[in-house]
This record gives C-alpha cells, sequence and structure tokens, in this order.
C-alpha cells in the first residue's frame, strides 16, 4: 500500500492544517518508519524521512484537480489523503480530513471565496471518500449530523501536541522571551491567527474590564494576521489597553513554549473549533487556562480549563478573575493540563490515521 499525502500546507505557517501533516509524518516515522509513503510538497519542507513529490501547481484550483491526480499517477500511489477537498473526478480510493466545518457553522468569519469553495466542494468529496478523517468526537458528531457521513466510514484521528510543549520554569528563559518580544511583566496570552472566529475582540473586552477591578494584567496576542486581522487589531486597540496590548505577530514553535509559561493565563474563548490546537499546547505547559463552551474545546480541555460564554465579556472577565485568584484551582489546572493532553500525541495520530489507511483499501 502506498500512500500518496497531500502535503503542500508544509512550510506555510498554515496554522492547524499544517501541524496535523507535521505531526502525523512525525508519527508515522516513529511507529511506522516502513509506511510506504510519499509526501506531495512545494518546495523543500521536512518530511520526517519520507520521500517528497514536487507539486507542479500551487493554486489550489489547479493543485487538487490537476496537481494531485498527476502526483498519484507518477508515484504510483494506491491511496490519496488530502484534506477538505479531494479531485472531482478522481477515481482512486481516497481518504479526506476535516478540521472543523466553518463555513457551515460560521460562513460570516470566512472569505466569501473560501466559504463558497468549500460548501459546493467538500460534500462531493465526503460522498466519495473511502474514509472520513475527523480531528475529535465533536467533529464526528457534526460530519454525521450535517453532511450524513455514515458513523462506519469516519475515524477520529486527532491532533498532536508537540513534545517541546512543557512547563518552562527557568526565570532566566523567562526573563529573555519577555524582553525579546517586549512583554509586560504580567499577562494573558492568546495563541492563534487573528481572525474573526478567534473572538479575540471580546477577550480585549474581558481584560479591559479586569483592569479596571485592579488588575495589573496585559494581553498578548501572539500569531500572525488573518483575515481581517488588520481590522480586528485596530479594534482591539480600540478597546482601552494601550501600552498593556502587545501583538507580536507569527512566532517560531521554539519560542512559543516559554511565551506560554510565562504567562499567568492562557485564554482561548473562540466561538467555534474542530479540535483546537493552541488551548493542547498550553495545558501541556501547565498554564491556567479559560476556554469557551464549544463542545470541541471542552473534549480537548475536559475539566483541565475553565470554560466561559464567548458572547459575553463578562462572563469571559469571571473566569480570568477565577484563573488569576484561586490558588487551589490554579495548582490543580497546572497539574491537570499536561495529564489531560499527554495522549495527544505523533505516535497516536499516527496509529489513528494507519487503521483509517487500511480500512480504506
Amino acid at each position: 500500500m502506498r500512500i500518496g499525502l497531500d502535503a503542500h500546507a508544509l512550510g506555510t505557517q498554515a496554522g492547524g492544517n499544517e501541524t496535523f501533516i507535521r505531526h502525523l509524518l512525525d508519527g508515522l516515522r516513529e511507529v511506522a518508519p516502513e509506511t510506504d509513503l510519499v509526501a506531495y510538497v512545494h518546495g523543500e519542507p521536512d518530511t520526517a524521512g519520507f520521500p517528497a513529490y514536487q507539486l507542479p501547481m500551487r493554486a489550489s484550483w489547479l493543485r487538487v484537480p490537476v496537481g494531485l491526480p498527476r502526483a498519484v499517477h507518477a508515484t504510483e500511489a494506491d491511496l490519496l489523503h488530502v484534506q477538505y477537498i479531494a479531485p472531482p473526478a478522481f477515481r482512486k480510493p481516497f481518504v479526506v480530513t476535516l478540521h472543523d466545518m466553518v463555513w457551515r457553522r460560521f460562513p460570516e468569519t470566512l472569505p466569501r471565496t473560501t466559504r463558497f469553495r468549500l460548501a459546493a466542494l467538500v460534500p462531493h468529496s465526503l460522498r466519495r471518500a473511502s474514509r472520513v478523517f475527523v480531528v475529535s468526537e465533536a467533529m464526528k458528531s457534526e460530519a454525521m449530523r450535517l453532511y450524513g457521513v455514515p458513523e462506519e466510514r469516519i475515524d477520529v484521528v486527532p491532533n498532536a501536541v508537540d513534545p517541546a510543549f512543557r512547563r518552562i520554569t527557568a526565570p532566566d528563559m523567562l526573563a529573555a522571551v519577555k524582553m525579546h518580544y517586549g512583554l509586560p511583566e504580567r499577562y494573558i496570552a492568546y495563541l492563534g491567527a487573528l481572525q474573526p472566529r478567534k473572538n479575540v475582540d471580546r477577550l480585549a473586552e474581558a481584560v479591559v474590564r479586569l483592569r479596571s477591578r485592579g488588575f495589573p494584567h496585559g494581553l498578548v496576542i501572539i500569531g500572525p494576521e488573518g483575515w481581517q486581522g488588520k481590522a480586528l487589531r485596530e479594534r482591539i486597540a480600540e478597546a482601552g489597553l494601550n501600552e498593556a496590548l502587545r501583538f507580536t505577530g507569527y512566532v517560531p514553535p521554539d519560542d512559543l513554549p516559554a511565551l506560554l509559561s510565562a504567562a499567568d493565563a492562557f485564554a482561548y474563548v473562540s466561538l467555534y473549533e474542530g479540535f483546537g490546537i493552541p488551548v493542547a499546547e498550553a495545558l501541556a505547559c501547565g498554564v491556567p487556562t479559560v476556554i469557551s463552551t464549544d463542545p470541541a474545546l471542552q473534549e480537548v480541555a475536559g475539566d483541565a480549563a475553565v470554560p466561559c460564554d464567548p458572547l459575553d465579556s463578562d462572563s469571559i472577565a469571571a473566569a480570568l478573575e477565577q484563573v488569576l485568584t484561586d490558588d487551589e484551582l490554579r495548582r490543580r489546572l497546572e497539574g491537570a493540563g499536561p495529564a489531560q493532553v499527554a495522549g495527544f500525541t505523533p505516535a497516536a495520530t499516527a496509529r489513528a490515521a494507519l487503521a483509517g489507511y487500511r480500512k480504506a483499501l
């Protein structure tokens, strides 16, 4: 069985899609290095030692219908693994990974062309797929409910947390990362792209409320600007945090564990997620965490985070105040976080994917 993996996201800073592919390859190298797999890529990204094949086209409207079939033919792959959308006239077996269904649940948070393309093409891919991979039980339920995918064709293949995410306690490392990024002494961290679905504007309003009650914490927004990011940045800046607000932009992965560990709390009050990799990363670092009531986030975090109503800034502020002031709760969360996400490993991702590949053929 030769697997052709659409790995075009590698090296693109594409968030969860890239992270999933990278951890899948790392996990396969760890648990099944004999796997006959070819990664279809652009450029020369790290493919964990698996052979790479250069995709002839970068634009998705050409890569999917033309580039991927050509790659499968050239590499003589028996099974194709894609994200979201498969080539429309593809006749070989394929599996498709669904990371979320934003275009169905919160279409207004996507560019119009993106949501129309996904709405038009994903259902056709799901109907034809040999297997549908989802990253959480919450996504499994949505695939069944929204698109009628039979349960017996769905495999839960969860995301992984990089082993580098762990609690950093060395004072010199924490001081160095704060100095490098010009961060306030005490802060609440957010990690992820700056885009409407992430609800960072309401998070900023909540932090303003905390500061009005005497809390010294600033808000550090870690990650690149996404769709409507510039407008969101301006709106957040108008919330009144002033010098207590920092935008780091994209941060190299090596710096993230220290940036998270230096925070007094982590907040991820997204309106909708399929998994929520930043939450798992923060929990792995033992940072007291506040999440929204989104089902996938609650599934990933379990009782190792404090939930709040993402549509209510007061609810967000109350949850943050709780994790900042309740010492007993903080101690529990600091220990519960790493334990909660200990099973989200690249090896676990790879084993689940391999089981799905075998079922597909």
